[in-house]
């Protein structure tokens, strides 16, 4: 019996081990695991993305102006700047149009444009605004007080500028 646990809990290590080695090897680096979220404050289907960082939401019939929160992305209008249309692609890779997305609020709703202020999550719980940011489409940016995952968001962004992804490397 002690042989045949011996040899599971080394099949479990050996599991284990592989499959950091294997998210290593597919880019994965600490600090950017999405952020654990017990729920979200809803759903919301996409109408349509905007730039990079804003995009159009519906929730309950309510079609809603969101910009993200805690990233900021270069932009795209009026102006083209380095990276905006590589941006605005990421999010519409992210959050296409039809798609239903999970959303949590911070602590201040909105901005001073009446836009919704937003953390977004996929279907498989993973923060878009993190991986906007952990791939290099966007820079962390603290806009007080909606601070939540401000740790996770500054970590993703200082590993995106030493790995040169994205703007960090373009521009």
């Amino acid at each position: 019996m002690r042989q045949g646990t011996r040899r599971l809990s080394a099949a479990v290590l050996i599991i284990g081990l592989v499959s950091g080695v294997d998210g290593c090897l597919q880019g994965e680096t600490e600090g950017t695991a999405p952020p654990a979220l017990a729920q979200t404050d809803g759903t919301g289907t996409v109408v349509s993305v905007t730039d990079g960082d804003t995009l159009r939401l519906e929730v309950d019939g309510r079609e809603l102006r969101v910009r993200l929160i805690g990233i900021d992305t270069p932009e795209v209008y009026p102006e083209v700047e380095c990276f905006g249309p590589e941006a605005e692609a990421a999010l519409a890779d992210f959050a296409p149009p039809g798609s239903t997305l999970g959303f949590t609020y911070d602590r201040d709703p909105r901005d001073r444009f009446d836009r919704e202020l937003l953390y977004l999550f996929t279907a498989d719980g993973t923060s878009i605004n993190l991986e906007l940011v952990a791939q290099g489409f966007a820079r962390a940016v603290l806009f007080e007080p909606n601070d939540r995952y401000w740790d996770e968001l500054r970590a993703a962004e200082r590993a995106a500028q030493d790995a040169r992804l994205g703007l960090w490397g373009s521009c």
